[in-house]
Formats: structure tokens, C-alpha cells, sequence
């Protein structure tokens, strides 16, 4: 018999993690173990690292991989992950451990620790974890190095989607979905369980002809974006049909996140495009960024810059220089929190140039483009339509807020699924 406890990401999006156990054998296989940095519940549900068989991390974003160094204060688990889920998640966990308003229980030496015991997988090998438990990573298309996990432990297999996206991007391929056997239960995210996403050649084509439109009036526009993956994609965008004749700079960690993706050719759809997009950039120099962003500030061209949401980062600093010119504009490309700045500027045309501030009238133009990293409403049914289950067709929600997941849920047992929308730290069976 095999048990499933669901730590977090349950009727929420944030802090993923989900405890698998063996009652024949004892092994205890962790996914993931991420953050909500809400505030109030930062960390999943405790378990204990004493035992733990193995970790496996599907993907570098904090809500899966900022909990992770709490295992090593004093344990020693083999974290099992793409090599490149790794370079990235310890850039976003020193970065998290610099910016942090928050006590974290863990510190650099922690980290540290972490890559010591890091074992990296290829996609499609199988692998040895515990006594007698295999897993087996597939390409996820969510973002480079990402990975959806097969379990198979006393005699079951469980599928665990992590984060993924069955549209390929500029960035990278779809999902993998060949080669799966039939399994015992699946494990899938829901964030977009309700939300089908517009064809995406349509909203590339439309994004780069309002960013032309704007540059060519003269205007200067700030698209923030996330530092991973995100910001390496508008920039595959902006030149995909040729290279632009207006300036594109990029700044803050999309930076480093450059160099690692530059080490691994293989993790990406057209390796030799991306490259030729990050060399017509202008890439900040730290030595020099005073002045460099100065000059992006005040001359008509286009910077990407984190954070996605508005949040900090250096985004901030330029809203904060372009808002109020109506020939200038602010195009959002990523996910809105509710109560972030970019989702009341979406929402309400109105931005907080202060942290601590009442938002503010803007002259300057916004808009939204949906290129969403997750798979939508569509996607997501036809994935599980096309799943092969050995008997009962047994799937379990997580990663979405709890309307959504309870729409989703209705949608897959019509189907003929048994649906379970986890609470925290809820336990079944297999």
C-alpha cells in the first residue's frame, strides 16, 4: 500500500510539496517543497527529513524549490532534479535569502549543503531511489529543465505533473506525453482549470506590433518579467522575424539566468535562436548601471525587467521613470497575484509608486499578454483523457486557488475520473 500526503499547494497556488510512502518498504519520496510568500503561511505542511528516501524537484520557481534547504540544516537527502533546475533554483535561492522580509530558518551554508547532495537526471532515466522505488523525470514545458515525475513504488506508479505546459513556446518544446506507461493515479496541477489560453502565434504576433507601434511614436516601454524564463522568451519574441532596429535592454537576474541557459543547449527548442536574441540585447552592466539604466529610462526602446508583478526588483525603477508620459507604456506578460502592483495596475490603470502608497492615475499606456508558462483548461482535460490508468482512474488536484480547482474538478469526472481536491496535509491511500 502506498500513501499519499499532500503538504501544500492544496486549494492554493504556492508551496508545493507531496509526501509518497511505501508500507512495504519504508522509502519516502518528497516533490518538491516550495514557499508562498503570502506573509502568513510561507512553508508547506512540517515532515520530517530524518527519513526521508529522496527529494525530486521538478523546477526552479520558489514555489517549489524554496523550502528545500530546510532539509539540510542537519540531514543529508539526495535531491534528485535536471542539472539546470539546479543552476537556477540556487541563483532564486540566494536572490530569495538577499531580498527576503521574512526569518528563514536556513542560510547560505544550507545551500550550499543542498549541491552536495545533488544527483542530476536526464530526462526518460530511470532511476534508483530508496530501498526499491524508481523515478523517472520527463520534459514538463513549462520552463527549461523543468521535468513531470514517475513514481513507481510498491508496485503502483504515480504520475506528478508539476508545473507543465503542453504548448511549445519560442523557449521550448511542450510537453512530453509519449512515453508514460499506465499508472495508478495522477498528480496535476490546476492552475489554469478554468481559463482556456488565446493561440499563442496570435498574441505573439499582436505583442510585437503594439511594442513596434509604441517605439516607432517615440515611447519608451517596460515590460516586467520574470527573471526565469520569461524574459528569455520576450526576447526570442521580439525577435523572431528579424532582429529589432529599436533597443532592447534587459536587466536584474534575467542576467545570470542568461549565462546558465547558455551552458545547456539541449533544454531548448532552437538553442541558436535564443542565443542570437540575448546578443542583440543590451545587457546592464553592474559596473555601469547607473548609467545604462539612465539611458534605457529616457531614449525609446524597450526594457525587460524583473519583477513580473511589480513587486521590487528594478521594473520598479523604471515604472517609476516612464509612468507618467502617455507616449510610454507598461506591457505586463506574466500572471498577476491579486494585490500586487501589477494587478491593480491591470485592474484599475493605476500604479503604487510607493510600496506603502495609494496607487496612483498613470499617463502612460498598459496592456496584458497572456503567455502563460501552464497548460490551460483544454490542455489540461485532454492530457488526463489521454492518460492510461491500470484500473480506477484515481486523480488528485493541486496548484490552484480552490474555485477554480472545484470548476476543474466537476469538468474531469465527467470524464469518469475519481477526483480528490486535497486539504492541507491530508492523507489516502493507493
Amino acid at each position: 500500500m502506498v500513501k499519499l500526503r499532500f503538504l501544500g499547494a492544496c486549494r492554493e497556488v504556492g508551496r508545493s510539496g507531496i509526501l509518497i510512502e511505501s508500507e512495504e518498504t519504508g522509502d519516502k519520496i518528497l516533490l518538491d517543497y516550495g514557499i508562498k510568500s503570502d506573509h502568513t503561511t510561507l512553508f508547506p505542511e512540517h515532515v520530517s527529513g530524518r527519513d526521508l528516501s529522496g527529494i525530486v524537484l521538478t523546477h526552479s520557481h520558489i514555489d517549489h524549490c524554496g523550502g528545500i534547504p530546510l532539509f539540510y540544516i542537519s540531514g543529508s537527502v539526495p535531491l534528485f532534479c535536471t542539472e539546470l533546475t539546479f543552476r537556477v533554483s540556487e541563483i532564486l535561492l540566494y536572490d530569495m535569502l538577499r531580498i527576503s522580509q521574512q526569518y528563514l530558518p536556513f542560510g547560505k551554508r544550507e545551500i550550499r549543503k543542498m549541491n552536495q547532495y545533488a544527483k542530476f537526471l536526464p530526462y526518460k532515466t530511470r532511476k534508483k531511489v530508496g530501498k526499491n522505488s524508481w523515478i523517472t523525470l520527463y520534459n514538463a514545458g513549462h520552463i527549461p529543465g523543468s521535468a513531470i515525475v514517475l513514481v513507481e513504488i510498491d508496485n503502483k506508479k504515480i504520475l506528478y505533473t508539476g508545473d507543465f505546459n503542453l504548448t511549445q513556446t519560442r523557449l521550448v518544446e511542450s510537453a512530453d506525453m509519449s512515453s508514460f506507461p499506465p499508472i495508478d493515479a495522477l498528480i496535476i496541477e490546476s492552475t489554469y482549470g478554468t481559463t482556456s489560453h488565446p493561440p499563442r502565434e496570435e498574441t505573439e504576433n499582436e505583442f510585437v506590433k503594439t511594442v513596434e507601434s509604441i517605439v516607432e511614436d517615440g515611447g519608451i516601454i517596460l515590460i516586467p518579467a520574470f527573471g526565469v524564463a520569461r524574459s528569455q522568451e520576450i526576447l526570442m519574441i521580439l525577435n523572431k522575424d528579424r532582429a529589432p532596429s529599436y533597443p532592447i535592454t534587459i536587466d536584474g537576474m534575467a542576467r545570470s539566468i542568461i549565462e546558465q541557459y547558455s551552458r545547456f543547449p539541449t533544454m531548448f527548442r532552437n538553442f541558436e535562436e535564443m542565443i542570437s536574441a540575448f546578443d542583440n540585447a543590451r545587457i546592464v552592466n553592474q559596473n555601469r548601471r547607473k548609467v545604462e539604466r539612465a539611458n534605457a529610462a529616457n531614449n525609446s526602446g524597450v526594457i525587460v525587467a524583473p519583477s513580473g508583478m511589480l513587486k521590487g526588483g528594478t521594473a520598479r525603477y523604471y515604472a517609476s521613470n516612464i509612468y507618467n508620459d502617455p507616449k510610454n507604456a507598461i506591457i505586463l506578460v506574466s500572471y498577476q497575484v491579486e494585490n500586487t502592483p501589477g494587478r491593480i495596475l491591470l485592474d484599475t490603470k493605476k500604479y503604487q509608486l510607493d510600496e506603502n502608497d495609494i496607487p496612483h492615475e498613470i499617463a502612460a499606456q498598459t496592456y496584458h499578454f497572456d503567455f502563460s508558462s501552464h497548460s490551460g483548461k483544454d490542455e489540461l482535460l485532454e492530457f488526463i483523457k489521454g492518460i492510461k490508468f491500470t484500473q480506477e482512474r484515481e486523480v488528485f488536484c493541486v496548484h490552484g486557488d480552490e474555485e477554480t480547482m472545484i470548476e476543474f474538478a466537476k469538468d474531469i469526472e465527467k470524464q469518469g475520473n475519481n477526483v480528490y481536491i486535497p486539504y492541507l496535509d491530508q492523507k489516502y491511500e493507493l
